[in-house]
């Protein structure tokens, strides 16, 4: 009797080979947008996440190397969401060796290969000397041959050329590619890719300022376009020919990350794309900026470029926003005035274990800080070494007010359905009670994710101003909650909800007059202040016995669990 040859892992069919092979780089899709689940980036992630990228995959490149199977499967998930850097330094003599340049040459010499590129994050370097980058591993592969740059670029432009566009489309995109192949990639990338569903890009210049050479008129307007024209006003080039993009037909989200002002154009040219994530950092600017900003939002050419995104995303990170001040939360609400149809607005910040973003200890003494220990006024000079504490002071007691930001959304708060209002360093207490905000004047809105620093405002003993007792510190589910709540998940939870009269009325409200007809689920995550054993034993019953009743009479589901999410990551339920 013959015996049958042991199987093999190449055995398999392919379907399920890379269903496999897709759990060698499970976190491909969150590094596109800019996140790394296991170990979170700094405020300038672009080069811990390109080198995340080629780390993770590196074992795919080991697989290409055993069989023809293994090959073409490992080939297909290494540009399933690739992370890149988005510019093509070159060498003397029109040379390069940046990794772009290789990608772009793979997929200009191969045009079968493109539709595997489905998700795509371009990290554009920052204006250093080009010499340091060049030594970077994650920009650049000096263990390759350097490639014609000049060959890519001719061999692009007949990409674009080929398009069924204007001619006056295909001249500025070629124009462009000869002055600076920074930006121009978008609209490469945009012709190569025939699948492209998420577009991620990151513009996080070095300088602290714009240049010189640009007066804060040119900034306060800069706009850019999917077809990586950058324009310095917001009645600029005719980029209607978009739309015949290969990319145009299959683009479903976009995120900007810039620490310059930018607005993207071109969004409405592309019709599945609904979601547009923005991380700018809107901090420290002056007052014409914010007036810049502010008219860059609201034109017609904004209500226009915007109408069809019914999912937004805001990056409130301290690490990527800036620390928060007066300019930055007036252009919070800038950001939203050509936003005429959003059904979710997600306001996303760090999780609740990581409201300490600088790891200072007289600036986080815990997280219930003691306000006395700061400065009694700011320093005329950034340079002391208390600077930083006291802008983070000036921002946890001034600006970051659930309530001042709620407000702001009259002009979207009609037809939004899902809302998330940030955590993380927005929860710090100040030297006040900071007022609530309401939602009963959101008509549709069903799904609301808060942290409890939104519903239990906070007071400590030793507060600089404990005599402000007037304002919204005090409010009843009745008077918070929208009519048509579904689903409420409250996190960053410590034991003060748990035994609050807050949460003991939401159920009896419930429970006696139906109060939300709707109601489906609450969600309570508990935050640090809640241990291990602590939470263990709530969750076996042993403790907070009269919540229990409570949740076994509900009506409506009530799950409890760890604040364990990465919001950055994880959009609305």
């Amino acid at each position: 009797m013959a015996t049958q040859p042991p199987a093999s892992l190449g055995d398999l069919p392919s379907e399920l080979l890379l269903q496999i092979f897709a759990h060698v780089d499970p976190y491909a899709e969150e590094r596109v947008l800019g996140h790394i689940p296991d170990d979170p980036p700094p405020s300038h992630p672009d080069p811990y996440l390109v080198k995340d990228f080629l780390e993770c995959n590196s074992s795919l490149f080991n697989l290409a190397l055993t069989t023809r199977t293994f090959r073409d499967i490992a080939q297909e998930r290494l540009l399933y969401a690739p992370v890149i850097g988005g510019f093509a330094f070159r060498l003397p003599g029109e040379k390069s060796v940046s990794r772009i340049a290789f990608l772009l040459r793979t997929l200009l010499l191969r045009p079968q290969l493109r539709r595997h590129v489905r998700h795509l994050r371009l990290c554009f370097p920052p204006d250093e000397d080009p010499h340091d980058v060049r030594l970077r591993k994650e920009e650049v592969n000096l263990e390759t041959e350097p490639l014609s740059f000049a060959d890519i670029v001719r061999q692009c432009r007949k990409v674009v050329a080929s398009l069924d566009i204007p001619e006056h489309l295909k001249k500025m995109m070629t124009a462009q590619m000869i002055m600076d192949f920074r930006h121009i990639l978008l609209g490469v990338m945009m012709a190569l890719l025939p699948h492209l569903e998420v577009l991620s890009f990151s513009d996080f210049t070095s300088q602290t300022s714009p240049p010189s050479s640009w007066s804060s008129r040119d900034v306060g307007v800069a706009c850019l376009n999917l077809a990586g024209i950058r324009q310095t006003t917001s009645k600029g080039a005719d980029i209607a020919g978009l739309q015949c993009f290969p990319a145009a037909a299959t683009l479903k989200r976009v995120k900007v990350s810039s620490v310059l002002i930018v607005r993207l154009d071109g969004l409405y040219l592309c019709p599945q794309l609904d979601t547009l994530d923005i991380c700018i950092k809107l901090a420290g600017l002056d007052g014409t900026l914010v007036a810049d900003l502010k008219e860059l939002f609201s034109d017609r050419s904004a209500i226009a470029n915007f109408q069809n995104i019914r999912h937004l995303r805001i990056d409130c990170q301290v690490k990527s926003m800036g620390i928060w001040d007066f300019s930055a939360r007036v252009c919070m609400s800038h950001l939203l005035l050509p936003f005429r149809g959003l059904k979710s607005l997600d306001y996303y910040a760090e999780p609740s274990s990581e409201k300490n973003p600088f790891r200072s200890l007289r600036a986080f003494p815990h997280y219930q800080a003691n306000i006395q220990s700061y400065p009694a006024a700011i320093t005329e000079t950034v340079t002391e070494t208390s600077y930083w504490d006291e802008r983070l002071y000036e921002a946890r007691t001034q600006y970051t007010d659930y309530q001042y930001l709620v407000d702001t959304l009259v002009n979207v708060r009609s037809g939004l359905e899902s809302l998330r209002l940030p955590g993380g360093f927005w929860t710090l207490p100040g030297a006040m009670r900071k007022p609530l905000p309401r939602f009963v004047l959101f008509p549709r809105l069903h799904t609301l994710v808060i942290p409890q620093a939104a519903i239990l405002s906070i007071i400590l003993n030793n507060m600089r101003f404990p005599e402000v007792v007037k304002g919204d510190f005090e409010l009843l589910p009745t008077e918070v909650l929208p009519p048509k709540l579904r689903y409420l998940k409250i996190h960053d939870v410590d034991a003060s909800l748990l035994q609050s009269e807050w949460l003991k009325d939401l159920f009896e409200r419930q429970a006696e007059y139906n109060q939300w007809p709707e109601l489906q689920e609450l969600e309570i995550l508990c935050g640090p202040m809640i241990d291990d054993a602590s939470l263990a034993d709530l969750l076996e019953r042993r403790s907070s016995t009269d919540l229990w009743e409570r949740i076994d009479k509900a009506a409506f589901k009530v799950t409890l669990g760890r604040d364990d999410d990465v919001p950055s990551i994880h959009g609305i339920v």
